[in-house]
């Protein structure tokens, strides 16, 4: 029994030495851990061993990809608010973000873990916009068409920290207008009060417009922007006319702009809604059988009341009929051009500052340089045979060349002169001349006037001259014959005497 207990008595100490050891073992882990943990806690983020870095890599790549854009621009540095005059902006917004800024952290590595990370303060940037920007502003679409690039470019890099882009969404490289809110980025960066100046031509089309602040771009972009131009009519003509009256104030807040412009101004914001409402058909509406499937691919930018509108409207025989006519005659018309987004009055404008003599290029001219490429081919079959027509004309000396019926035939249906500019027609081309010959008439009978009573000063000047020099004579005829009298007087006495 003693023994027994000897070995029970043995056990504990044993036990306790085991357990001793245990703790010995726990506290220098704890130590090492709390030495792991002081470190962790130092440690940059690119330096953590769960930090991703070959997906940092990537997002950066993505960043630095819609960076490049053009529409990107704003979104690329901080916002000023000094410059912008909006003072109150980090009153409102509480955590400024930009891409310049996550590019930085990126390469920095000083701040993201992971994807993730990078992904929550990009939401930052679409986040600030639309809660400081009121509905309508177009910087709004700007954002729209970043973000949707953004996603695009995160979701293709494998990346996905955003929404997917489902099928049946249409990609921001197909969506319409890019152009336009491209063009207005440089606009963001003028001063409260600040306008530009545009050029026109004496056909009263704008002829000189620098990059990135292009007025039909920005014409474009109002037009699109549902804020601004109605959805729900049938076509410009049924916009309201406080409507574009609100949207010719609107242009005037950018643009120095003369009264006398105001009628190219508006009609060139009807041709881009038209232009506008017709992409959102082709490319939302005419793709599919149903108005159900129709409904469910509202295109981005869009208000579902206004999409269920146009898909209705659409629908009507009215609509239907009008869209074959529209499809009829667009079909007549198969020459392409080459100009792209500049117009025939400011290619014609460029052609003339080029040549020595200044004058602007012919009609015949005027064809090849808008249907010709870059690599001098014409730009299709259809323009490489007028062209060879005229060539072959003037070689024979014919007249009219094709050339000019082209122009007549053509170019001028439905009364447009298409060649020479947006807006032109015939019979303001008809006006303009018989302006141009009036003023011209105007002009000589004011010259012949001018002569006319230059002649009749030097008339009066010679008459007055006769006049004093028959006065001179007189006077010097009556002291002549004065002088023989008092003479013939003073010869008298003496003989007397």
């Amino acid at each position: 029994m003693k023994r027994k207990r000897s070995r029970e008595r043995k056990n504990p100490v044993n036990a306790s030495t085991i357990g001793g050891d245990a703790n010995r073992t726990s506290d220098a882990s704890l130590k090492d851990n709390e030495k792991t943990a002081h470190v962790e806690t130092i440690m940059l983020p690119h330096q953590d061993p769960q930090c991703r870095k070959e997906e940092l890599n990537v997002a950066l790549g993505v960043v630095k990809k819609v960076m490049s854009m053009e529409v990107a621009e704003p979104f690329n540095v901080p916002v000023n608010p000094i410059m912008l005059g909006i003072t109150d902006y980090f009153d409102v917004i509480d955590t400024p973000m930009d891409f310049g800024t996550i590019q930085r952290n990126l390469e920095n590595g000083a701040k993201y873990m992971n994807a993730d990370d990078v992904f929550s303060d990009v939401q930052y940037i679409w986040k600030n916009c639309y809660k400081y920007n009121k509905p309508g502003n177009p910087i709004l679409e700007l954002v729209d068409q970043v973000k949707e690039k953004f996603t695009m470019f995160w979701n293709a890099a494998g990346l996905y920290g955003g929404e997917k882009q489902t099928k049946g969404q249409v990609s921001s490289s197909t969506r319409m207008g890019t152009r336009g809110p491209m063009g207005y980025t440089r606009l963001l960066g003028l001063r409260p009060g600040e306008r530009i100046v545009t050029k026109w031509n004496e056909n009263g089309e704008v002829i000189q417009q620098e990059r990135g602040k292009r007025l039909t771009s920005y014409l474009g972009m109002l037009v699109r922007c549902q804020r601004n131009a109605l959805l729900q009519v049938k076509d410009w003509s049924k916009v309201p006319d406080e409507t574009k009256e609100k949207l010719w104030g609107l242009v005037l807040e950018k643009f120095d702009i003369d009264d006398e412009h105001k009628d190219f101004v508006m009609n060139s914001m009807g041709n881009k809604y038209r232009s506008y409402k017709c992409n959102l058909k082709v490319k939302y509406y005419d793709p599919y059988g149903t108005d159900e499937e129709r409904l469910l691919n509202c295109p981005p930018n869009v208000p579902q009341d206004d999409w269920r509108w146009l898909v209705h409207y659409w629908g009507t025989p009215e609509a239907q009929a009008r869209s074959k006519i529209n499809k009829a005659n667009r079909s007549k018309y198969v020459l392409r051009h080459t100009s792209g987004s500049k117009s025939h009055a400011e290619i014609q404008y460029e052609q003339a500052l080029m040549r020595k003599d200044g004058k602007a290029p012919s009609k015949q001219e005027m064809f090849v340089l808008t249907h010709t490429r870059k690599d001098g081919t014409p730009v299709d079959n259809a323009s490489r045979d007028i062209m060879f027509e005229e060539l072959s004309a003037q070689q024979a000396g014919k007249s009219p060349t094709k050339a000019d019926k082209l122009f007549t035939e053509v170019m001028n249906r439905h009364g447009h002169v298409r060649g020479f500019g947006l807006g032109q027609t015939r019979f303001k081309a008809s006006v303009r001349t018989l302006v141009k010959e009036f003023a011209f008439v105007k002009e000589q009978l004011a010259s012949m006037n001018q002569q006319r009573e230059k002649q009749r000063k030097e008339l009066e000047e010679m008459a007055l001259q006769k006049h004093r020099m028959q006065e001179e004579m007189q006077e010097w005829m009556e002291e002549q014959l004065m002088k023989m009298k008092d003479e013939m007087m003073q010869e008298f006495q003496q003989y007397i005497h």
